[in-house]
């Protein structure tokens, strides 16, 4: 009986092949998942915000300097950062309960009462 060490050579090859590219997908899935995460993150922020904003819109109309709102799962932080005649500026800062951070800024316009929102 001969014995072929190519043989041996060849399924060594394509084993190192199938463990490199099982190596390769699982770390693109997660950094997929981790992507996803960051994403929805950002989303449950901008929405808790928009919902507090409601809330808190007698405080930014009287220029209230600082103030903080707490959600079942976050905590925001509306600090002033400008005024002029026409406009106040607050720098809000989301702090959810999952260690996600997320700055972002609102205007109210004082002469046509009305807010903006501007992301970072």
């Amino acid at each position: 009986m001969k014995q072929n060490g190519f043989t041996y050579v060849l399924c060594l090859y394509i084993t190192a092949l199938g463990i490199t590219t099982m190596l390769g997908a699982t770390s693109i899935f997660q950094t997929k998942i981790q992507m996803e995460k960051q994403l929805q993150n950002h989303y449950l922020a901008s929405t808790i915000l928009n919902l507090s904003i409601p809330n808190n819109l007698s405080k930014i109309q009287i220029s209230q300097k600082s103030f903080t709102e707490r959600h079942n799962n976050a905590i925001l932080w509306y600090n002033w950062a400008e005024s002029s005649e026409d406009s106040i500026t607050y720098a809000i800062t989301i702090q959810l309960d999952n260690g996600y951070t997320s700055k972002q800024s609102i205007c109210w316009n004082i002469k046509t009462r009305e807010l903006f929102i501007d992301t970072k």
